[in-house]
């Protein structure tokens, strides 16, 4: 990962929960050694998986894989 932020064949990292829903990384450090992510905002892969995480949960965007359940 941190050569292909190095190279920029890496331009995006995020992590996902139930909390956290899609949350853009903007520093990495591995063994000492800390590399930006991007340009520190977040990118449009990770908002284009936000946009459509929150769309399903909220209703507002088809549920093509039954992942919501109202209770």
């Amino acid at each position: 990962i941190l050569k292909g932020l190095k190279d920029g064949s890496v331009t995006e990292i995020f992590g996902s929960g139930t909390a956290a829903v899609i949350s853009p990384v903007g520093v990495l450090s591995y063994k000492g050694e800390e590399c930006q992510v991007g340009n520190g905002e977040t990118g449009p892969i990770t908002s284009r998986f936000y946009e459509q995480l929150t769309g399903i949960q909220y209703g507002k965007v088809a549920d093509p894989f039954d992942w919501v359940e109202s209770i």
